[in-house]
């Protein structure tokens, strides 16, 4: 059973001790995303979740890989719209150095000019490799054109912010929102709870109480998008379909991931029967659905050939509006729940992904969920939820963001 902590530092643990592991996962989330930032310093939160690997107050950036890897864990970090985070999964008997490493670079990194520099390359590379990959773009494209100014920047920021970015700007972001209040720890493996406690108590913080960034939703466009870019080298057509959907909070929640899962998760599903085997208009197909606390979107992806991209907008359109009428529509939510339970169960067997699920959860709930809790809600999704939630969702203003060959 997770434990919740709030220490007087202001850090707020989440630990799960799992006797039967020989492993443990750490990781340090802080509220701080792209959603935190402004236009003028667009991706500097990532900058600083790539340029904190250099170099911490106590660590060089051997000093910071080499400790962990050497005894077979690993150390790597990302970040999204809402939040940082940190993580690290090593060997049991390791994972006060994993916890010092981890501390170290989401409250005491140098930031220092060379290590900026250095990174600003590395980062420039990365906007090219994403400007090259055609479905990082017709995803960016959807973004932009869909979701409100914060949630619609790229992660990563754009060339001109990258390029301007400085020790000032880097530091005054990360002093103002890598901090205890903001910084939530989750551990789950086999570790001395007390310890750990104990440690992460002790840890002397050089930072200002203030308080804690709030976890932001996207306000949705209200008219319908349709974005059409084209883009040389290609031989496919790229396309997104996306509706407005539930949000977590909402009823229907559940009932929406269920219809995600049937509809485009593996071989099996809905669509990739319909579209791929069945019909043989595309190679890939799938569904996705982000969700936030106050918003939601559902969207479809698939990439298809010249001759075969008129052909596949009919099918998906024939497929969604008629969806609910299926005959067989309650074998495909049978599917949905028994995968989407599966899945879930595969992943909590390991340390990190159970620590993930659990922290977003908390993330929305700001409490604890147990795991049985969530499998209970997707069983309970009826045949009639389904088809209430298809029927809102595909009746929603539709969003296309499509990427086509330049002749």
């Amino acid at each position: 059973m997770f434990k919740v902590n709030k220490l007087k530092n202001g850090l707020t643990l989440l630990l799960l001790k799992r006797k039967t592991m020989r492993s443990a996962s750490v990781s340090f989330c802080v509220k701080s995303g792209s959603v935190h930032e402004e236009n003028n310093i667009a991706g500097v939160s990532h900058f600083i979740e790539h340029t904190v690997f250099r170099k911490t107050k106590t660590r060089n950036i051997k000093e910071i890989k080499k400790p962990l890897e050497e005894v077979g864990g690993s150390l790597n970090a990302f970040t999204a719209r809402n939040l940082t985070l940190f993580y690290s999964k090593v060997p049991s008997r390791n994972i006060n150095i994993a916890i010092e490493i981890l501390s170290d670079l989401t409250f005491n990194a140098s930031l220092e000019k060379d290590d900026i520099e250095k990174e600003k390359k590395v980062i420039l590379e990365e906007i090219a490799m994403y400007e090259d990959d055609p479905v990082d773009q017709i995803f960016e494209n959807l973004f932009k054109n869909v979701y409100d100014e914060n949630f619609g920047r790229p992660i990563i920021g754009y060339r001109d912010t990258v390029k301007n970015m400085d020790e000032k700007t880097l530091r005054e972001h990360y002093s103002k929102n890598f901090i205890p209040a903001n910084t939530i720890v989750s551990i789950v493996g086999n570790f001395d709870e007390e310890e750990v406690i104990r440690y992460l108590e002790s840890m002397e913080i050089n930072r200002d109480s203030k308080e804690p960034n709030k976890i932001l939703s996207p306000n949705i466009s209200k008219e319908e998008i349709n974005v059409v870019k084209k883009k040389k080298d290609l031989s496919q057509n790229y396309l997104v379909y996306a509706y407005e959907a539930p949000p977590k909070y909402s009823k229907d929640y559940y009932a929406t991931l269920v219809l995600n899962t049937m509809m485009g998760s593996g071989m099996s599903s809905l669509l990739f029967t319909n579209i791929r085997e069945e019909a043989g208009l595309v190679y890939e197909v799938a569904s996705d659905y982000n969700s936030y606390n106050d918003s939601g979107l559902f969207m479809i992806y698939a990439a298809t050939s010249d001759e075969n991209v008129e052909k596949y907008k009919e099918k998906i359109d024939e497929i969604t509006k008629e969806i609910y009428k299926r005959e067989d529509l309650e074998d495909w939510v049978n599917y949905g729940k028994q995968r989407l339970i599966g899945k879930m169960t595969i992943d909590i067997e390991t340390n990190m992904a159970y620590g993930m699920k659990i922290l977003d959860l908390y993330l929305t709930y700001g409490k604890i969920v147990n795991i049985d809790e969530i499998v209970k809600k997707i069983e309970e999704v009826s045949l009639e939820d389904v088809v209430r939630v298809s029927k809102g969702i595909f009746s929603n203003n539709k969003f296309v963001s499509e990427l086509n060959p330049e002749k």
